[in-house]
C-alpha cells in the first residue's frame, strides 16, 4: 500500500510532464496545480528549472480548506475580477483607479524562505517595488505591504528608511507561526521575525 506522500509526488510528476508539453491555461493541468499548492510544504510554490519541485508537507485537503475555496469561489463569482499572472512592473498604472486597494506581499529580502532561494529577489526588485507603491500613493490609491522589518537581530534598513522618509504607517504584527516547520523550535518563533504591515492609511 502506498503511502498518501506517494500521491502529490506523482501529481507532480505528471505535472512536470503535461506542463512541458500543454498550455498552462489548460484545465487539467490547472486542476493539478491547484492539488500540489494543497499538498506542499507550507502550500508554497516554487520552480526549478521550469519544474515543480516543493517536497510534500504537512498539509492536506480537509475540511477546513474545503470550506474556504467554496466561499472564495461564491465571492468571486459575484464580482467581476481579473487575475494577471505578471511582474509588477508591467503592470500599468492607469488601470489601477482611486477607489482600488492594493496589497502586496513580496518575497522577503531578509530571510531565506524556500520561494526566494538562489536570488529570486534582490534588492533592485525590493527598490523597483518601493518605486511601483510610490507611484500608488501620489495617485492617492490605498495600499498596505507585507514585509519583515527584523529577522534574527538583522534590520531591514532600507525597507525602514524608505518607509519613514515617505511617512508611510509601520504597523508591528504578532503573529504566531507556530505551524511552519521550518521554525527552529516554539521559543524562537516569537523572537525570529519582526513581521509588519506598512500602509499609506491609519487604521
Amino acid at each position: 500500500i502506498k503511502e498518501w506522500r506517494d500521491f502529490p509526488l506523482e501529481i507532480r510528476e505528471d505535472f512536470n510532464f503535461l506542463k512541458s508539453s500543454t498550455e498552462l491555461n489548460n484545465q487539467k493541468l490547472l486542476y493539478m496545480f491547484l492539488v500540489l499548492i494543497m499538498y506542499s510544504f507550507n502550500n508554497q510554490i516554487r520552480f526549478n528549472n521550469g519544474k515543480f519541485n516543493i517536497p510534500v508537507g504537512k498539509r492536506d485537503f480537509n475540511n477546513s480548506l474545503n470550506k474556504k475555496l467554496r466561499l472564495f469561489k461564491e465571492e468571486i463569482d459575484k464580482k467581476t475580477i481579473s487575475f494577471l499572472a505578471k511582474d509588477f512592473r508591467e503592470i500599468c498604472l492607469d488601470q489601477i483607479e482611486k477607489n482600488d486597494f492594493v496589497y502586496l506581499d513580496p518575497p522577503y529580502l531578509l530571510g531565506a524562505a524556500a520561494y526566494n532561494e538562489n536570488n529570486g529577489w534582490n534588492e533592485k526588485d525590493e527598490i523597483d517595488l518601493y518605486n511601483f507603491i510610490d507611484q500608488l500613493n501620489k495617485k492617492k490609491i490605498k495600499f498596505a505591504l507585507s514585509n519583515v522589518i527584523e529577522h534574527k537581530g538583522k534590520k531591514h534598513k532600507l525597507l525602514e528608511e524608505w518607509a519613514k522618509k515617505n511617512n508611510y504607517n509601520i504597523n508591528i504584527l504578532s503573529f504566531n507561526y507556530s505551524n511552519c516547520n521550518y521554525q527552529k523550535n516554539k521559543d524562537s518563533n516569537k523572537k525570529e521575525s519582526c513581521e509588519v504591515l506598512i500602509t499609506n492609511f491609519k487604521n
